[in-house]
């Protein structure tokens, strides 16, 4: 059994404006789509599967059409057999990039018959590369929330004297408005104006740690 002290993470996120040029056709990526039992005021309940080796065309929404899920669950039935991973996690708000997370992996018929039955799903595709000393993630967002792309750096402990690839517009690490529980209940779509017109008036932002 896990050590609580096991049980977090630390990382740091980033918005980027798109997606960066770091990221070769070779790039690994797949894609994952996660649904939320229970997502409030950062703490959340969530199910995901990821499908390795995948990279989703995430340009087929319709948003007259594709409400409450409807985008998504569509993409889970397109790669119901190329899933090969399950997992329930239990999340915390983050404070300072750190955050409290237990993973526990399930069953993937379980996890499947979950997510056809979820209101809100978020799908993504998401890249690794490498960069300096660290391995970073690059997620491109699909659905309600395309157009939205997050760069992060996760490491055993507090991320600290990080070098901060140019492509990283601002940090968004303490930002609930970016966790994936709350886009899963409001969707970047429906603020992307306003929070870019608040990038652009107090200019980008960097935790010091």
């Amino acid at each position: 059994m896990d050590s609580i002290d096991e049980m977090f993470e630390f990382e740091r996120k980033f918005y980027v404006d798109e997606l960066p040029t770091e990221l070769t056709d070779d790039a690994p990526c797949a894609l994952i789509l996660q649904g939320y039992v229970f997502a409030e005021e950062g703490y959340a309940i969530r199910v995901r599967v990821r499908v390795p080796d995948y990279r989703a065309d995430l340009t087929g929404f319709d948003p007259s059409i594709d409400r409450f899920g409807a985008y998504e669950r569509k993409l889970l039935a397109e790669v119901t057999d190329k899933v090969t991973g399950a997992w329930i996690t239990v999340k915390s708000p983050p404070v300072s990039a750190e955050r409290y997370e237990f993973d526990h992996v399930l069953d993937q018929s379980v996890a499947m018959s979950i997510l056809q039955r979820c209101p809100r799903i978020i799908a993504k595709n998401r890249y690794s590369v490498w960069l300096g000393q660290d391995g970073w993630e690059i997620d491109e967002f699909g659905g309600e929330n395309a157009g939205l792309i997050i760069a992060e750096c996760e490491r055993t402990g507090p991320v600290v004297d990080l070098e901060i690839p140019e492509f990283c517009r601002t940090e968004i690490s303490s930002d609930l408005r970016f966790t994936n529980d709350h886009l899963s209940r409001v969707p970047f779509s429906t603020w992307r104006q306003a929070y870019r017109a608040e990038l652009a008036a107090r200019g980008p932002f960097f935790e010091e740690l």
